[in-house]
């Protein structure tokens, strides 16, 4: 995704794309590892990915002068881990709730 896309996003909306592209990393180091994953460019891509919603983040607490990672405590975690797509099917593949009993 471009850095200009990345700054039209809100901050709920940064941090789920945060999340999404995160899931997809993992997944791409695991095909990687098994000789599964088609193309390995996409590691790259999704590294450098993430460093751009990373420094969209740092750059909007910077601009609030808040400090380091005050972004992801003041969204509601709950609410960001029930509309993470990806990582719902995660959970659901492994039988992991996310929900501490």
């Amino acid at each position: 995704m471009k850095l200009n896309d990345l700054r039209t996003l809100d901050d709920f909306e940064l941090l789920l794309h945060e999340r999404d592209v995160m899931e997809e990393l993992l997944t791409a180091r695991f095909q990687h590892h098994t000789s599964q994953l088609q193309s390995t460019a996409k590691l790259r891509s999704l590294r450098r990915d993430m460093a751009r919603i990373k420094t969209v983040i740092r750059q909007r607490e910077i601009e609030r002068k808040l400090p380091s990672g005050a972004l992801r405590r003041n969204v509601d975690q709950k609410e960001l881990r029930k509309k993470g797509s990806n990582f719902s099917k995660f959970r659901a593949r492994f039988g992991a709730t996310g929900e501490k009993e």
